[in-house]
């Protein structure tokens, strides 16, 4: 089955803007938890890759390794010899980075600030996550 049309609008930007559209707010949505883990494998330009870009990035999950694995892949693959990258892993890079957030209008997209300190909105739509 493909899927077409837009990305859904993530649900907290949703609640901070206040526009839940038509199909409003999923209550039951997935929210995962923990930093990203890199493979126990990993070594090399793509471990200190992995320590430069996808460790500092709080606003990843444990949801997002095997993307920020690849990433980290693609990136090592672009550095060492950029010439013999096709157009096809060049746009595979450029579409992980901006997904992951390392780019400035993916970060925009993402409402990627600092760290935050408490959540406020998951306090008030997921009081049982509050502590």
């Amino acid at each position: 089955m493909a899927i077409s049309g837009r990305k859904p609008t993530p649900t907290v930007v949703k609640l901070v803007t206040g526009r839940r559209g038509r199909l409003g707010v999923n209550p039951a949505e997935p929210r995962p938890t923990g930093k990203p883990r890199p493979p126990v494998r990993l070594s090399g330009r793509p471990k200190v890759l992995w320590s430069r870009f996808i460790a500092k990035a709080w606003w990843l999950t444990e949801a997002d390794s095997p993307k920020a694995w690849l990433w980290v892949h693609l990136q090592t693959e672009a550095e060492e010899n950029l010439t013999e990258m096709n157009a096809a892993r060049i746009a595979q890079l450029r579409a992980l980075g901006s997904e992951l957030g390392f780019d400035p209008a993916s970060r925009a997209r993402l409402a990627v600030g600092s760290p935050p300190a408490a959540d406020p909105v998951a306090r008030k739509f997921w009081p049982e996550d509050a502590s």
